[in-house]
C-alpha cells in the first residue's frame, strides 16, 4: 500500500499537526479484549454482592491501578458500562454469546440435545456451545453464518482472532492445533494465531508441553494490527490469563516454545514494545520485571492480571504507533463475573466492561444494563454492515447517546435473562427473579446456608438499597440481598417475572428444533420495577505504590509524525503518590540535546500526573529523540525509557522532508561507520545491487554464498527501517536509499553539487508482499528468493549480456556501472578474493580513479598503445583452503596490500573471450607488454568498451552523470518508472499482489 501525506489525518495530542502515515478505510476497527477468569477488583467498580457475608473476596486487595494502568486508561478514556453482564457466566458459554450475539442455549448444538432428549430448558454448557454447524436442527449454522466474524468478512474486513478459544470441540478434529485452526477460519477468522483451542492441559494432547505466552499472544495481536493498517479489520483477542494452570511456572518457560511451534532457534524472545522490546527484546528480563511488580505475590490472579494488562498496553501503543486508535473500537470485558464462575448469582454474571473509541465521542459512562449478547449488534451496527442474521441482543449505539430518548428507554424497558446449565434468571431494574433447576448449585447453597426455606428453586431478589435504591456492592459489613427471598412479600411482583422469564424459556425452546425456527424476539414487559439510582464516574483512586515513579503514557508517541509549522508538545503521564517534578530531555535531528528541562504539571487524576513541556520542532524536519526524569519528593527516581533510548517521532511537512530524515538518518549511520574503521557507503552500494538483482524487494538470499557479508548493512540499516516504513516508505526503499547515499556521500564537495542521487520512487513492495520466495512463508529481509548474480569471470561479451538483460543496460550503463568498484574492498571470507585495499587503494573516495587504473596514457586522445599501457595488473592466486570460500585467481596492482580486479574488470579493456579458465585464471595472455614481444602475448583491448572506459578515466564528470543515471535506473528494477516522476517522490502504482508479481516476472 502506496502513501500520500496530503491524505494524513490529524490527532490532537501535540501544539502541531500529527499526521497518520497510513490511507485508511473509512470504516471502523474493531477489537473485543477477553481475558480469562480474571478477578478485577477496583474501587471505581466494585464487585456485586453475594449471598454469604463474610467471604474474602478473591483478588480484591490486589492488584490495584497502580499495577493495572493500560485497563485503568480504556475505562479512563473510554465509556464504562456500569450495568454489564455476561449472559451466561462460564469461559465458553460466554465467548459463545459474544461472538454470536444469541444466548448460549441458542447454540445448534443445545438445541440438537435438547430436541433429541426432549430436553426442557436447554442446556447451556461449555460442550453445547461450540460454534459448529449442525444439519439436523434448523437454523444450526453458528459456523457458516451465525456468528459476527463472518458478517464482518462478508463486508470487505479482515478478521482474525489470537489466545483462548473453546469454541470448538478439539476430540473432533484430531486433538491438534492446527485441526482447531482449520475449523476457526471456516467459521470466518481469517487470520487465526497463538491460538490455544481450550484450557491448558500441559500434559496431553494439543496441549502437552505448551503454556501460558502472553508475550506471543501480544506479538500476534500487534502483528495483525500492523498487518491491516491499509484495511478494516476485525480482531477477537482471548488471553489465556488469569486462568490455570498456575502462571508462575508458565513464566519459567522459554517464551519462544509457542503454542504454533518451536522458536528456540530465534537469538531473542517476541520483540513486543510495551512488553519486552524495554528489555532487550529477552522474555526472562520481561518477566522478572511482571514478577516484580507483583511484590511477593505469586497468584494467578496477581501475575496474570499485570501480564493481560501489560498485552492490552502493547495493543494500545501499536494501534497509536499506527494511527488507527482513534476509529478503532476496542471492548474490554471479563468472561464471566468476578467471584461465582459457572453461577447467576450476581457475582457470577455481573462483569466490568468498557469501551474505548475516541472517534464516536461516547460519554463516560453508560448505566443502562447491557450483555454479552449486545456486542455482535452493536459493532456491526456501528460498521453498517450488511448481509445480517438473527440475533438476541440489540445495539446500544444511539441509547449510549440517549439519541431521541433511545438511552432512557433502555433504562426504563431493557431487562436481561441468564442462563447457566438449566438455571434461569431474569433482571429488570433493581428486581431479579431466578428460577433454578432441581440441582442447582445455587438453590443447594442458599438452602443449606439458610438463606432460603427448604425445597426453593424460585426467588426473588431486590438488588438496591431500600432508601437510596442504589445498585448493593459487596461489603462483608452488611447483608447480601441475594441471601433474602422476597418471593412471598411480592407474590404480584414475582408472577410478572415469572411471566417474563417464561418467555424467554419458550422463545429458546429446542424440543423441537428439527422443525422450528427460533424466534429472536425480545421478551418485555411492563413491569413496575424502576432502574437503580447510578452514582456518577468517580475519580481514579490509586494506592501509594511505594517506590519509584511508574511511567503510564506519553506523547507524542513512538513514530507519530508532525508538522514543524508550530512548537511541539512534549507530555507524559506518570503514576506516584509523591511526585515532585518530571524533566524532558530532546534530542534533535542533528545529534544535539537540549538537556533536561523541568515539565509543567497540567492534571492531576488520583495519583496519576500529567506533566508538559513545550520545544520548538520548527527549525527542521528530520528525526526527534525524547527522554524523561521522574521524581517524588522522596528523591526516588527513574529514567525513561530505562535503557537510555530514546523514544523517537518525526518532524516533517512533506513526504520529500520524509525521504530526507531518512537519508540523514543513514548518513550519520555512515559516518559513524568511518569513525570505526567500517565503510558502510560501499556497503550499502553493494547491498542495492544485490537487491535489485530480481526487482528491489528489500529481501536477499543469505544462503547463496554471493550475498556473503550483506548481514552488516541489513542490521545497520534495522533502525531506519524500524522508523520510517510507519511512514509509507517500504524496507525497499530505505535500502535503495541507502545504495543512493552510499554513493553520494562518498563524492568529493564540489561533486555533491551536481549530483544529488535523489530518490524519485517511494512505495517498492517487499517480497513478503509479493509472496516470491520459494518458500512463502520464510519470506524475509534475509531469506528472500535466490537470484543469479553475475559471476566474477564474466568476458566482455558477457558482462554486456547479463547486465542487458537484467537492467536494460547498454555498452555506456554497463561500464559506468562498474564503476562502483571504486567503493570498497574484498574480504576471502565473503567472496574468496584477496583486496583489503579494494580496486583503487582509496575506497571512501567516489569518483573515476577505478578507469584511470585500468588504462594509461595523459588524456583521451593519448595513442593507442599508450593508452594500452595502463597499470601493471598481474594474475594472482587466492589459496582458500582454510575458509569455505572457493580459490580465487585475481588481478593484482603492487607488493604490500595490493590493489585488486576481478576478470569481469579488466574485460572492459580486454577481450578475455576464450582466455577464462574454469578456475578463473587467465593463462594464455597478459594484460600489460612492455616488450615488443613477450610470453604470453597481451590480451586484446575489448572494442566495446575500451573506448568509453577512456573517456571516464579522463573526465569525472562524464562518468558521474552516467553512473548516476545508470545506478538509479537499477534501483529502479521491478516496477514501471516511465512515466517519469516530476515531482520525487512518487509513489510506485504497484496496487495488488497479482500486478506486483505480473511486473516483477
Amino acid at each position: 500500500m502506496k502513501f500520500s501525506l496530503a491524505s494524513m489525518a490529524i490527532s490532537a495530542t501535540t501544539m502541531a499537526a500529527i499526521y497518520s502515515p497510513i490511507i485508511s478505510v473509512s470504516g471502523t476497527n474493531f477489537i473485543i479484549i477477553q481475558p480469562d477468569d480474571m478477578h478485577f477488583y477496583e474501587d471505581w467498580n466494585p464487585p456485586a454482592h453475594l449471598p454469604w457475608t463474610s467471604a474474602t473476596y478473591p483478588g480484591k486487595e490486589f492488584p490495584q491501578n497502580s499495577n493495572l494502568p493500560w485497563i485503568n486508561k480504556l475505562r479512563s478514556d473510554g465509556m464504562e458500562m456500569t450495568q454489564a453482564y455476561a449472559a451466561s457466566p462460564k469461559c465458553g458459554t460466554s465467548r459463545y454469546s459474544t461472538v454470536t450475539g444469541r444466548y448460549a442455549s441458542r447454540s445448534s448444538n443445545s438445541r440438537k440435545n435438547a430436541w433429541q432428549n426432549d430436553m426442557f430448558p436447554s442446556v447451556a454448557s461449555i460442550p453445547n456451545t461450540k460454534l459448529k454447524d449442525v444439519g439436523q436442527v434448523v437454523d444450526g449454522q453458528d459456523c457458516s453464518t451465525g456468528n459476527i466474524a463472518q458478517v464482518f468478512q462478508k463486508n470487505s474486513y479482515i478478521t482474525g482472532m489470537v489466545g483462548k478459544w473453546h469454541l470448538t470441540k478439539t476430540n473432533t478434529v484430531g486433538n491438534t492445533v492446527e485441526g482447531v485452526k482449520a475449523e476457526i477460519q471456516e467459521c470466518g477468522f481469517m487470520d487465526v494465531e497463538a491460538m490455544y483451542p481450550e484450557n491448558l492441559d500441559t500434559a496431553t494432547g494439543w496441549s502437552a508441553g505448551i503454556h501460558h505466552n502472553m508475550e506471543y499472544v501480544a506479538y500476534k495481536a500487534v502483528e495483525f494490527i500492523q498487518d491491516n493498517e491499509a484495511n478494516d479489520w476485525f480482531l477477537y483477542v482471548n488471553p489465556t490469563v488469569p486462568h490455570g494452570p498456575d502462571v508462575l511456572p508458565a513464566m519459567d518457560e522459554d517464551c519462544r516454545m509457542t503454542v504454533d511451534g518451536d522458536f528456540t532457534s530465534n537469538p531473542t524472545g517476541w520483540s513486543v514494545i510495551g512488553m519486552t522490546a524495554e528489555h532487550g527484546d529477552d522474555c526472562v528480563a520481561y518477566r522478572d520485571d511482571v514478577k516484580a511488580r507483583a511484590g511477593t505475590s505469586t497468584s494467578n490472579a496477581d501475575l496474570g492480571s499485570i501480564w493481560v494488562d501489560d498485552a492490552i498496553g502493547a495493543i494500545y501503543q501499536a494501534l497509536n504507533r499506527t494511527n488507527q486508535l482513534e476509529d478503532t473500537v476496542i471492548l474490554f470485558q471479563l468472561d464471566h463475573g468476578q467471584a461465582e464462575k459457572d453461577k447467576i448469582w450476581e457475582g457470577g454474571i455481573r462483569i466490568p466492561q468498557f469501551v474505548h473509541w475516541p472517534a464516536g465521542e461516547l460519554p463516560s459512562s453508560f448505566d443502562g444494563m447491557v450483555s454479552t449478547i449486545d456486542i455482535g449488534p452493536t459493532m456491526l451496527d456501528i460498521a453498517a454492515a450488511t448481509d445480517l442474521y438473527d440475533m438476541d441482543g440489540k445495539s446500544w449505539k444511539e441509547a449510549v447517546h440517549n439519541t431521541a430518548g433511545s438511552g432512557d428507554n433502555w433504562r426504563a424497558n431493557r431487562c436481561l435473562f441468564f442462563e447457566s446449565g438449566q438455571d434461569r434468571a431474569v433482571r429488570c431494574g433493581c428486581d431479579k427473579y431466578m428460577l433454578l433447576s432441581s440441582d442447582s448449585p445455587e438453590a443447594a447453597e442458599a438452602i443449606s446456608s439458610g438463606w432460603w426455606d427448604a425445597d426453593t428453586t424460585e426467588a426473588l431478589i431486590d438488588l438496591c438499597d431500600s432508601s437510596t435504591r442504589s445498585y448493593i456492592t459487596a461489603d462483608p459489613a452488611d447483608e447480601s440481598p441475594e441471601a433474602i427471598n422476597q418471593l412471598l412479600d411480592e407474590p404480584q411482583k414475582a408472577a410478572d417475572l415469572a411471566d417474563l422469564l417464561q418467555c424467554h424459556l419458550e422463545r429458546t425452546d429446542a424440543r423441537t428444533a428439527d422443525v422450528t425456527a427460533p424466534l429472536y424476539e425480545e421478551c418485555t414487559a411492563e413491569i413496575a420495577t424502576p432502574s437503580p439510582t447510578v452514582t456518577p464516574k468517580p475519580t481514579l483512586p490509586v494506592a501509594n505504590n511505594g517506590g519509584v515513579p511508574l511511567y503510564i503514557d506519553s506523547s507524542p508517541w513512538e513514530y507519530d509524525i508532525l508538522t514543524k509549522d508550530s512548537s511541539t508538545i512534549l507530555s507524559a503521564t506518570v503514576l506516584d503518590d509523591n511526585i515532585s517534578k518530571v524533566r524532558f530531555n530532546l534530542r534533535l535531528p542533528n545529534g544535539s540535546m537540549t538537556g533536561f528541562s523541568q515539565g509543567n504539571l497540567v492534571s492531576s487524576n488520583g495519583d496519576l500526573v500529567t506533566y508538559e513541556k513545550e520545544v520548538d520542532t520548527t527549525s527542521g524536519h528530520g528525526k526527534y529523540g525524547y527522554r524523561l526524569n521522574m521524581m517524588d519528593a522522596d528523591d526516588n527516581d527513574i529514567d525513561y525509557p530505562e535503557d537510555g533510548s530514546w523514544i523517537e517521532f518525526v518532524v516533517a511537512d512533506t513526504e520529500a522532508e520524509l525521504v530526507d530524515g531518512a537519508r540523514t538518518e543513514i548518513e550519520s549511520i555512515i559516518l559513524a561507520g568511518f569513525q570505526a574503521d567500517t565503510n558502510l557507503a560501499a556497503k550499502f552500494v553493494r547491498h542495492g545491487f544485490h537487491d535489485c538483482v530480481g526487482g528491489c524487494d528489500g529481501c536477499v538470499d543469505m544462503d547463496n554464498g554471493d550475498n556473503a557479508g550483506l548481514d552488516i548493512p541489513i542490521a545497520a540499516l534495522e533502525p531506519v527501517v524500524n522508523m520510517f516504513t510507519h511512514y509509507g516508505m517500504t524496507r525497499a526503499d530505505i535500502w535503495v536509499l541507502a545504495a543512493l547515499e552510499g554513493a553520494r556521500g562518498t563524492l568529493a564537495s564540489e561533486d555533491m553539487a551536481n549530483h544529488s542521487f535523489d530518490m524519485e520512487w517511494i512505495g517498492r513492495p517487499t517480497c513478503e508482499d509479493l509472496n516470491e520466495c520459494a518458500d512463502e512463508d520464510s519470506c524475509a529481509q534475509d531469506s528472500g528468493p535466490h537470484r543469479d548474480l553475475p559471476s566474477p569471470n564474466l568476458d566482455t561479451h558477457d558482462l554486456l549480456e547479463y547486465f542487458s538483460a537484467e537492467f536494460g543496460f547498454d555498452e555506456r550503463d554497463t561500464v559506468a556501472i562498474m564503476g562502483a568498484h571504486t567503493l570498497g574492498a574484498l574480504a576471502r571470507e565473503n567472496s574468496g578474493f584477496d583486496g583489503t585495499s579494494g580496486w583503487v587503494g582509496r575506497s571512501r573516495d567516489f569518483d573515476n580513479v577505478y578507469y584511470s587504473d585500468l588504462v594509461g596514457g595523459t588524456d583521451a586522445d593519448s595513442d593507442f598503445e599508450d593508452l594500452m599501457d595502463g597499470g601493471r595488473w598481474q594474475m594472482a592466486f587466492v589459496d582458500n583452503s582454510d575458509l569455505t570460500t572457493p580459490d580465487r585467481w585475481q588481478w593484482e596492482r603492487g607488493t604490500d596490500s595490493p590493489f585488486v580486479m576481478v576478470n569481469s574488470d579488466i574485460a572492459l579493456v580486454r577481450n578475455l573471450t576464450g582466455e577464462i579458465g574454469e578456475d578463473g585464471e587467465v593463462a594464455n595472455c597478459q594484460f600489460r607488454c612492455t616488450r615488443t614481444r613477450c610470453t604470453p602475448a597481451r590480451c586484446p583491448h575489448a572494442e566495446e568498451t575500451f573506448d568509453i572506459v577512456t573517456e571516464y578515466a579522463f573526465d569525472n564528470e562524464a562518468f558521474l552523470i552516467d553512473f548516476e543515471d545508470a545506478f538509479k535506473r537499477m534501483l529502479n528494477k521491478g516496477f514501471d518508472s516511465s512515466a517519469g516522476c516530476l515531482s520525487p517522490p512518487c509513489e510506485v502504482q504497484t496496487i495488488t499482489r497479482r500486478s506486483l508479481r505480473g511486473v516483477y516476472n
